[in-house]
Order: structure tokens, then sequence, then C-alpha cells
């Protein structure tokens, strides 16, 4: 019970705190029209809004983050990138923290994380059996195996790298 619940909390919380960056990053670059405007010809975009931030791995977002920061320029485009960037490390973050604290032992916890980051994965992964370039388009994918395959090896990265999270985390009931 404690794997099934940590997998559904940590899923909801992944899905919810990634919609909520998107949208606190498109307002700020004045963006929003143009992803709802993307959404409603192409409603498959919700796949990368909900699931999108899994498919970076951390050590990338922290280069990533690094390197805007020191080149610059700074103006609403870098502020919306530097929230975006934190949303990608903060989101699957607290979605492991939730995991650990509503698991009922450390396998349900991280379990419940893990496959959630194997979900998440698969969802971006899905896109390219769609093959739909210019849905691929919107992170710069290509719609090959390969792609496929680094998806869901991020994934298994993400699952790993955060579920140390949701170890630390889970509660122990002594008997």
């Amino acid at each position: 019970m404690g794997f099934g619940k940590s997998f559904g909390f940590s899923l909801i919380a992944f899905i919810g705190i990634n919609f909520l960056f998107v949208i606190i990053t498109e307002t700020i670059t004045g963006d929003l029209n143009t992803l709802f405007s993307e959404i409603t010809t192409n409603p498959l975009v919700l796949f990368f809004v909900f699931f999108g931030p899994i498919i970076f791995m951390p050590g990338e977002v922290v280069q990533i983050m690094y390197g805007s920061i020191a080149t610059g320029p700074y103006g609403t485009d870098f502020i919306g990138l530097i929230i975006a960037l934190i949303g990608y490390i903060v989101a699957p973050l607290i979605a492991s923290l939730i995991a650990g604290k509503v698991g009922e032992d450390k396998i349900g916890s991280l379990g419940g994380w893990f496959l959630t980051a194997i979900v998440s994965s698969l969802a971006i992964g899905l896109l390219v059996f769609l093959n739909d370039p210019l849905l691929l388009a919107y992170y710069g994918l290509t719609p090959t195996i390969d792609t496929f395959a680094l998806s869901l090896l991020s994934g298994v990265i993400n699952g790993i790298f955060y579920g140390t999270f949701a170890l630390l985390f889970a509660s122990i009931e002594p008997y």
C-alpha cells in the first residue's frame, strides 16, 4: 500500500509543480499566450509541460545554469530560463520528498519515486514513436530511437539520484 501511495502522490506532485513552474516561466518571458495556443493546436505539448523536466539530468541542469549565469545577458528571458532550471531541480526534489514521507517503508518510498521517474521518462519517450517532429522540436529532440533511450536513461538516473532523498525522508515505523 505504501508503494501505491508513494507513486500516486509523487506523480501528482511532480506534474503539479512542473505545470506551476512552466506557467511562471512563460508568464515572466511573455510567452504564455504562445504556450496556450500551442496546446490548443497540438495537445500533446502537455506531455512536455507535465513531464518534460525529467529528461534533464541534475548535473546537466546545474551546468546550464552556471553557463547562463556566467555569460549573461540578463533580461526577462534570462530570468525565465533560471526559473525554469530551478523548476527542473525543485519539481523532482519535492516529489521525491513527498514520496519519502507518504511511503510506509523505505522500499515503498524509493519504488514510488523511481516508478514516477520511469513513467515520466516513458511519457516523453512515447512522443518519439508518435513521430511528430514539430512536437519534439519543442525541446530540441530528434525522432530517433536514441532519443527514446536517452529519455529512459535520464529517467533512471533521476530516479536513482532523487530516490536517495526519498530514502532519507522515508518514515520507519517501530514495531
